[in-house]
């Protein structure tokens, strides 16, 4: 061990002899990061939040020109007193409308309300069968065209229900947004303008629907910036309660800070925006590397107090050279566990993945190697002012306590608590859900505007969100045919009956209503005609009737591929799942000669593909990072059974908080995913620095009971500052009003707090337990 002593020495060594050079070019990689951070776009990137190989995404991707986005927002406009049939509200709906229009990003061909020109009228009159909008021959006037409208809306199938409630005292208006042109801050501000210009004492308006969810999440950007200063704040001034010196201040913070800088600016680099909902992210990783400085700081500190001011290079070689190799290990199963993230598909995923590692990675640089350069530059501080790091009958009392499971028979209790935390906790964990527990409430407060006008579209009308099946053609014109239109209308009852949806529209609803017409509007005749000549008429009738790209959203112009659109009122885990299997179900069981049913457009379509990657990536890269951290650590200190030690706490870490998620309700998405897996690495941080120090100890005393307190005493003492100081900062997430950012808080705090303990209890009581070779080989 000396040896590796001399080595590890001889690097701090030719630092300090070269410290002008070191410095000079890290401040020159600084400068160079810090431009690219400059321009680094905090934004939403959608597509990135779809796996791009999964067959529903690229059959969205295939059709989303043809048939429009699965971005919907929806508004719904009601009236309190009186129906919709009146002069003003139809001027709301109409002005709506126009606004939603004009917003940037907006899918024009994808706008429909009741006074948009697409939605359709089919009535038989003097010149014959007609087509035209609702709203036909104009804007109403008088109360005889407000009768004219609403005779309309009853007589049509597929307007009642979905653009214009059952009690006539609300209508609904669509607007698709394409994911690469919405900027939510603007969709926000004209949301807020329609609102406040429409609403009055008799009406209100609702928005809804996943471009409204975005952009209501970013309103509160500021909060969470704001948050997210204050946590810092909090951190330097405990640092300063804590070191009780500037250097203590000034060093950490300035690691961090350096890292914070090459972490952004190599993603500004690499063209990764910095998606709003992962903020959370850059506190976990400030909190590593300030747990780092910390932990070296506070061994020097102790190299100072033993040894003098004088020896000041002499405690900086010690403490440094002593601490390369955890805080380097530390350092790389953390980089390479964060980069394992990137296993998966989802764009957003991998490239938070690759560029947090590197984060992580520059730590090295910004801690073990910038740390003691700086060092050797200042003044040491002296001893009396950093003597109460070592001293304090409090923590010595509390180290102690931590110590005491570790001793005698309490050992053996601690292990088959050990055992029954990893069985029970690891079956009941694995009840967790993948996906949104119910609709918008894993971002945002139940009694926030987005969940109440979300709860308040879905009691009226059949529903906000849609899943969209695909008919694609094996001919042109497949369509155009009476089994392939049958089976499609089949498929629609099938999907409002078992699938659970609540409501659905097709082209054959249209097909249906003109040829009722072609017998004078009887209703036994609105069926779907069996003839190829009746329906090459009513294919006429729709193109000369109807504006090029009208028809859309049910059927191609050639018709060849057609939609069936299904309407849900919510978009939990439990909906997704079972809409998509009964919709396979039939596909299965309802084999078609001219056409083939394609899974799954529309936000349903989307999330299930999500959902299914989010989950495997889950249990993939968690069961990749703890294999990685394995064998890392058994190659560093050489032994199997140290690996076991690290890996038990940070399991029972793992176990226990994907507990509290379930318990608490809190998603497993692809928002919360990354958090998760990141957070895994910060109780291996703590296993690592403690079992070194214990095995450092262990050289000088020769005792494992003496080890394992002298270790908490010390190394643990700096733990349990750098886990309480995120705690603490935590508090101020509370009263966000994003709840997925206060819930990360929230989890965040509980894993520093599940791995602290575990660590300081766990670690010194399997040690005894398994006795390590590789503790005792130092004293050889």
């Amino acid at each position: 061990m000396a040896e590796g002593r001399t080595t590890l020495e001889g690097y701090i060594r030719f630092l300090l002899r070269n410290r002008v050079i070191v410095l000079l070019l890290i401040t020159l990689v600084t400068g160079v990061f810090a431009y690219g951070v400059y321009s680094l776009k905090i934004a939403t990137d959608f597509f990135a939040l779809y796996p791009p190989k999964h067959p529903y995404i690229q059959l969205y991707k295939e059709y989303r020109k043809m048939f429009g986005s699965a971005n919907v927002l929806v508004c719904a406009v009601e009236v309190k007193e009186g129906d919709i049939y009146n002069l003003d509200t139809m001027g709301k709906i109409d002005r709506i409308t126009q606004g939603l229009l004009e917003t940037e990003g907006c899918n024009a061909t994808q706008v429909i309300s009741l006074t948009h020109p697409k939605l359709k009228n089919v009535n038989v009159t003097s010149w014959g069968i007609q087509i035209r909008p609702v709203m036909w021959p104009q804007f109403p006037q008088d109360d005889a065209d407000l009768e004219r409208i609403k005779t309309a809306v009853y007589a049509n199938e597929g307007i009642r229900g979905f653009y214009v409630s059952p009690d006539d005292k609300a209508a609904s208006i669509f607007a698709g947004f394409w994911e690469e042109g919405v900027n939510p801050i603007k969709l926000y501000e004209r949301m807020m303008e329609l609102k406040d210009a429409e609403t009055d004492e008799n009406t209100n308006i609702y928005f809804t629907g996943y471009p409204g969810l975005y952009a209501y999440i970013y309103d509160l950007r500021v909060q969470v910036y704001t948050v997210l200063a204050a946590t810092m704040i909090l951190m330097v001034i405990l640092l300063g309660w804590y070191f009780r010196t500037w250097q203590g201040v000034v060093l950490p913070v300035l690691s961090a800070l350096i890292s914070a800088i090459w972490g952004l600016g190599f993603a500004s680099f690499m063209g990764f925006p910095l998606d709003p909902l992962v903020m959370v992210v850059p506190l976990i990783i400030t909190a590593r590397a300030l747990s780092h400085s910390v932990q070296t700081m506070a061994r020097y500190h102790e190299e100072i107090i033993e040894h003098g001011v004088d020896q000041k290079e002499k405690a900086i070689l010690r403490s440094y050279g002593e601490l390369v190799t955890p805080a380097t290990l530390s350092i790389v199963t953390d980089g390479l566990g964060v980069l394992l993230i990137s296993i998966a598909t989802i764009p957003i995923m991998r490239n938070l993945g690759i560029f947090c590692s590197f984060w992580i990675v520059s730590m090295f640089v910004s801690v073990p190697t910038l740390n003691p350069i700086l060092l050797s530059f200042v003044r040491a501080p002296k001893p009396g002012r950093i003597a109460h790091e070592t001293q304090g009958r409090f923590y010595k009392a509390l180290a102690g306590l931590l110590v005491k499971p570790s001793e005698g028979k309490s050992r053996w209790a601690v292990a088959v608590l050990i055992v029954v935390v990893l069985v029970v906790g690891g079956r009941y964990s694995l009840n967790l859900k993948v996906g949104d527990t119910e609709a918008g409430a894993a971002l945002l407060f139940p009694d926030h505007p987005y969940n109440e006008s979300f709860r308040y579209f879905n009691r009226t009308f059949v529903g906000a969100t849609q899943l969209v099946i695909i008919a694609e053609g094996k001919e042109k014109g497949a369509i155009k045919n009476y089994e392939s239109l049958q089976v499609m209308e089949d498929f629609q009852r099938f999907m409002e009956t078992d699938g659970g949806a609540g409501g659905t529209l097709t082209f054959t609803n249209m097909i249906k209503r003109i040829y009722r017409m072609f017998h004078e509007g009887h209703p036994k005749w609105e069926m779907i005609p069996e003839t190829v000549e009746h329906l090459g008429q009513i294919g006429f009738l729709i193109a000369s009737n109807t504006s090029p790209g009208e028809m859309d959203r049910w059927v191609d112009y050639s018709w060849t591929n057609g939609t069936i659109t299904c309407f849900y009122k919510n978009y939990n885990n439990e909906l997704i799942h079972n809409c998509i299997a009964k919709a396979q179900e039939f596909i299965d069981e309802n084999p078609t000669e001219k056409i083939r049913f394609r899974l799954a457009g529309g936000l349903l379509g989307i999330l299930a593909a999500v959902n299914e990657e989010v989950e495997w990536s889950y249990w993939a890269s968690l069961i990749a990072v703890f294999v990685v951290v394995f064998f890392l650590c058994v190659l560093t200190f050489r032994s199997i059974t140290a690996g076991l030690i690290l890996i038990i706490p940070l399991a029972i870490s793992q176990v226990l908080s994907e507990a509290f998620m379930l318990w608490k309700g809190i998603d497993l998405n692809i928002n919360s995913l990354p958090v998760a897996a990141i957070a895994v690495g910060i109780g291996i941080d703590y296993g690592i620095y403690l079992l070194a120090r214990i095995s450092e100890v262990y050289e000088t005393t020769g005792s494992y009971a003496q080890s394992n307190r002298k270790a908490v005493e010390t190394t643990g003492k700096a733990i349990i500052f750098t886990a309480t100081t995120l705690i603490a900062g935590v508090v101020f997430w509370a009263f966000i009003d994003l709840k997925f950012q206060a819930e990360m808080g929230l989890l965040l705090g509980l894993l520093m707090f599940l791995n602290m303990v575990n660590a300081l209890v766990f670690i010194p009581s399997l040690v005894t337990i398994f006795r390590p070779g590789f503790v005792t080989a130092r004293n050889v």
